[in-house]
């Protein structure tokens, strides 16, 4: 099982996510910050927007 937690990228949010496999928890992820923190997101260049993204991935661990 995979596991991502906004926390763990230093934000103050409650959201887990989980799911077999990497994908579907960055799906989920993905999915969650587009909707709770769409703001933060606009703001980001495609560079930025990349490397949270990057960050993100690599912040899913094996629970």
């Amino acid at each position: 099982m995979k596991k991502f937690a906004c926390k763990d990228l230093g934000m103050e949010c409650d959201f887990v996510a989980t799911g077999a496999t990497k994908e579907e928890v960055l799906k989920m992820a993905m999915e969650h910050g587009g909707a709770v923190h769409a703001d933060m997101m606009k703001g980001m260049t495609e560079q930025q927007m990349a490397d949270f993204g990057q960050k993100l991935e690599a912040s899913i661990e094996t629970v």
